[in-house]
């Protein structure tokens, strides 16, 4: 499997936005004298969200539709767990720094957010710019 980094982020643009906004969020936290590294854990815990949000999305779309209600509420779960079990172990771990990682958090959410409504099928004007959502059950 030959996949250039160009592809890469072409298709899976949006992961790699995160990464560098967790990058950026951790270069502004240490120019502001603050806790760069509860800064960076704190914003990948979104481009972590993500990947799980993503992966969900791609089991759910296979199978019946009970499965994908299934994978849905599953993965809402495991999300919520892990963007609250790790700010809490960062609050654990790292006290000071806490305050950090839930500002770095929280930007990069709402970035993450915006980008999802920007790029959402219904808004797009070109519709080959995005991949068209695929209904339940469709043959393509």
């Amino acid at each position: 499997m030959n996949v250039h980094l160009r592809q890469l982020v072409r298709r899976e643009s949006v992961p790699v936005l995160l990464l560098v906004l967790a990058a950026l969020a951790a270069v502004v936290a240490a120019l502001a004298g603050r806790h760069a590294v509860a800064a960076f854990v704190g914003a990948l815990l979104v481009a972590v969200y993500c990947v799980v949000e993503l992966l969900c999305a791609r089991i759910g779309s296979t199978g019946s539709f009970r499965r994908a209600m299934v994978v849905g509420a599953v993965g809402t779960v495991v999300r919520l767990v892990l963007a609250v079990g790790g700010l809490t172990i960062i609050a654990l771990v790292d006290r000071p720094g806490l305050l950090d990682a839930i500002v770095a958090f929280v930007v990069v959410y709402t970035a993450y957010l915006g980008v999802r409504i920007v790029r959402h099928p219904l808004l797009v004007a070109d519709p080959a710019a995005t991949s068209s959502p695929r209904r339940h059950g469709s043959a393509s």
